[in-house]
């Protein structure tokens, strides 16, 4: 029974993890339509972004703060000066971005190899989020509450501000009608450059969070992303609260395979997304094009 509860907690604290990667990526497609394969290299950028303010200041929480600001500067440059000019010449078509967006993401693990190396880095873990704690009659590793701690609170906060405030009605109305929004005095052009910039920066942070109990490498950006795509997927495109459910369901799956099915470890996910474009080709929770 404790090995199962350990194996609980640790398919939600990967989940919350992957949700963190996924959302930024249901954003960013679901808003604007944008088929964004380099979001594994946000994740990398945020990573070692972090690593590097940590090693100078020995913060974890600044690393925490400063880290994303790379990816949300990459991102914002991105769909402003790259994407948004193609779109406007009519080179927009999901294979023209995945191709743009895929080069992007190895030559960013390139040129981070270039200047690191292939060795293997972390950040250090906070002292306040040292430790174990006792949870169900099991020992936990607090960081690892953390991260389940971060990812929900993120959910919410997303869902509250898509929902319910005037920046996500505005965002909504600039999907569903961009001339009328443009008329409005609201360059729309710069609005979802910032809404791909957080995009990118959500991928950032993960990297951050994820630096204290994953390695930090320059390939690390290429794995992740395809599971971050399975979640999107099996979640619905552009369903930010599908989005949220997926990655539990794909966290769980790749954890408890791991634990008790070790030989299918490495399809059982793609097994998953296979059943699902089979029998629910929209995804489980619904055909929504966007997250509005």
């Amino acid at each position: 029974m404790q090995l199962f509860l350990i194996q609980l907690l640790n398919g939600v604290q990967l989940s919350m993890l992957v949700f963190l990667l996924a959302v930024g990526l249901t954003l960013i497609f679901g808003l604007m339509n944008i088929l964004n394969l380099a979001h594994g290299a946000f994740f990398t950028m945020g990573a070692y972004f972090g690593l590097v303010v940590a090693n100078k200041t020995g913060s974890f929480w600044l690393a925490l703060l400063i880290g994303p600001l790379l990816p949300f500067v990459a991102g914002f440059v991105l769909q402003l000066f790259v994407l948004q000019p193609l779109a406007q010449r009519g080179r927009s078509t999901h294979l023209d971005l995945a191709l743009l967006t895929f080069g992007l993401l190895f030559a960013t693990a390139g040129a981070v190899e270039y200047i690191y190396g292939s060795a293997f880095h972390s950040i250090v873990t906070p002292d306040f989020l040292k430790g174990r704690v006792a949870l169900l009659g099991i020992e936990y590793p607090l960081y690892r509450l953390f991260i389940i701690a971060v990812g929900i609170a993120i959910a919410v906060a997303l869902v509250l501000v898509i929902d319910r405030t005037l920046i996500g009605a505005t965002l909504r109305a600039g999907v569903d009608n961009r001339e009328m929004v443009t008329a409005l005095g609201i360059n729309i052009n710069v609005l979802f450059a910032l809404v791909f910039g957080f995009g990118s920066a959500l991928a950032g942070f993960a990297g951050v969070v994820a630096a204290p109990v994953m390695s930090i490498y320059s390939n690390m950006g290429i794995g992740i992303v395809v599971t971050t795509f399975v979640v999107v997927v099996v979640g619905g495109l552009g369903n930010l609260k599908g989005s949220f459910y997926a990655s539990l369901i794909v966290g769980m799956t790749d954890t408890f395979a791991q634990a008790y099915l070790p030989e299918a470890e490495l399809f059982a996910i793609y097994a998953l997304l296979i059943a699902v474009m089979i029998f629910r080709p929209q995804g489980l929770f619904g055909a929504v094009g966007r997250v509005a």
